[in-house]
């Protein structure tokens, strides 16, 4: 079915074929994602996945479609250059370089992005994908419970993230989905504040956000605490990015855009005076990539459908005071959203 989709476009532009070499897009189409990579050449009556010959015995194993291996540089092009490939669709991120080569060595005169139809695929899970990324969440709940229990007075950011890593490997993750973020009192104002040496003291916001990749998928979580009891300030921007969050994750359902869902948790932070400080959309596709497609801002008008897996983040961040984020993994159903990351958020 994916690679039918594929052999659409080539139909419908005219051309000789399509060639795939972004990992992620090599697992989606042929379900294996070799170390070094591969190029998966797709034409209108066949498909094969070319490999380097010391990826050849695993992508042989794991692969959709038919694997063939190559032994240099020169062996790849002697075979793409067999496949006649004038009018070639390429993905987006290819690199000019690249381009130049496969000019000169496979004799390719014209080049189509195939980007907009591997995003269409891509951004509705299957069943099957969906089931995959419930568990990187039930990795991510685990590694978070780890976290509540860790985050206290004079342990630093960094010991409580490498707790939280040894959790989600000893829980069947590949790895973490990205460098967890452990941020506390002022740098929890930080967005994107990755663990550091700093030790967290009593009175400090700490703002937590992790995820798990499972089976090439991945997961994403934010939850926010306060070491000791919050101060007044500290509850008021909690509940509002809570009430945000919850507005958010309702506003999400089938028919209404990626644009609305953002509004719905943008509006509670601007009414109660605080826009300014939510600085970053409210959320993004997850999948085979942490960030992928549909983006949850106010650029982006994708109309939800059911299976699509976004997150809904949204979050208040007050320059050497802290902040305040708390995010989950939703998918779209039939009726609305299910929160498929499930630890507690009424931490406070």
């Amino acid at each position: 079915m994916r690679i039918e989709k594929l052999k659409e476009f080539i139909a419908e532009k005219e051309l000789d074929g399509v060639l795939i070499t972004y990992k992620p897009n090599l697992f989606y189409f042929t379900g294996s994602a070799p170390v070094l990579g591969g190029y998966l050449v797709v034409t209108p009556d066949e498909e094969l996945f070319l490999v380097p010959q010391l990826e050849y015995e695993e992508a042989k194993e794991s692969s959709r479609v038919p694997v063939e291996y190559f032994k240099k540089g020169a062996d790849l092009y002697e075979k793409l250059k067999g496949f006649n490939l004038k009018k070639l669709g390429i993905e987006g991120r290819t690199s000019y370089s690249s381009v130049q080569n496969l000019r000169e060595k496979i004799g390719a005169e014209e080049f189509t992005i195939v980007d907009d139809v591997i995003k269409e695929l891509r951004m509705v899970k299957t069943p099957e994908e969906i089931e995959v990324i419930k568990q990187a969440c039930r990795i991510a709940d685990l590694a978070m419970e780890t976290a509540l229990e860790e985050v206290r007075e004079g342990v630093k950011e960094r010991e409580v993230a490498a707790k939280m890593e040894y959790v989600m490997k000893m829980n069947g993750a590949e790895k973490v989905a990205f460098d967890t973020i452990v941020a506390s009192g002022w740098r929890s104002a930080l967005p994107h504040g990755i663990a550091s040496d700093k030790v967290i003291e009593k009175g400090d916001l700490v703002v937590i956000d992790e995820g798990a990749l499972f089976n090439h998928y991945h997961s994403d979580m934010t939850r926010t605490v306060v070491v000791g009891l919050p101060n007044e300030k500290q509850k008021e921007i909690y509940e509002i990015v809570l009430e945000a969050q919850k507005e958010g994750i309702k506003a999400a359902k089938p028919g209404v855009t990626a644009k609305d869902v953002d509004t719905a948790a943008r509006n509670v932070i601007a009414e109660y005076g605080y826009g300014d400080y939510f600085i970053h959309s409210t959320g993004h596709g997850v999948g085979l990539e942490i960030h992928e497609w549909p983006g949850v801002s106010q650029y982006d008008e994708t109309v939800l459908k059911p299976g699509m897996v976004i997150t809904v983040e949204p979050g208040i961040y007050i320059p050497k005071f802290g902040g305040v984020r708390i995010e989950d993994t939703i998918v779209i159903t039939e009726n609305g959203a299910e929160r498929l990351t499930k630890t507690e958020r009424e931490l406070i």
